[in-house]
Order: structure tokens, then C-alpha cells, then sequence
């Protein structure tokens, strides 16, 4: 119980970090943008930075989510494996073949 608590607030915590750093992406790019028309230079050097750490975050936590998902998705098909095999057993001692 205590280590799916731990699951839950992993994912909670790396949802919202995702979505502060997609809308930072999104803010940094605007701004460079903003900054770039109004010839100011250190305000698109400063939202280039800004898109570019959105960026590395949002990578990072969904490379982790993948690797998580992939792992659930693995245990799962294992889980059904052996629940399948134990079923065609269970039904092949009935039908005494």
C-alpha cells in the first residue's frame, strides 16, 4: 500500500512539472518572439534559455513516464500470461484429455 502511495505522488509530482515546464516552453517562446520584434536582445536570449530548460524538463519527466509505463505494461502482459495458462490448465483438468 505504501509504495502505491509513493507511485501516486511520483506521478502527481512529475505531472505537474511537466505541465509548468510545457507552459515555460510555450512562455519562453513567446517572449523570444516579443523580444526579438522589440529589438531587444536580452530578453530573447533570456526566453531562448527559458524554452530551452521547458524543453529539457519536459523530455525528461516523459522519457521517465515511458520507461514506468513500459514497465507496467510489461508486468501486466506477464500477469495475464500466467493467469491464461493457469486457466486453459485449470479447463484442460476438467475435461480430463
Amino acid at each position: 500500500m505504501g509504495n502505491h502511495v509513493g507511485h501516486v505522488q511520483e506521478s502527481v509530482v512529475e505531472g505537474v512539472v511537466v505541465s509548468v515546464s510545457s507552459k515555460a516552453t510555450w512562455g519562453g517562446a513567446v517572449t523570444g518572439i516579443v523580444g526579438y520584434l522589440a529589438q531587444v536582445n536580452w530578453i530573447g536570449w533570456a526566453s531562448v534559455l527559458i524554452a530551452f530548460i521547458g524543453l529539457g524538463f519536459n523530455v525528461y519527466f516523459n522519457h521517465r513516464r515511458d520507461k514506468r509505463e513500459a514497465a507496467e505494461s510489461a508486468a501486466r502482459t506477464a500477469r495475464e500470461t500466467a493467469e491464461s495458462a493457469a486457466r486453459i490448465a485449470a479447463l484442460h483438468d476438467r475435461c480430463e484429455l
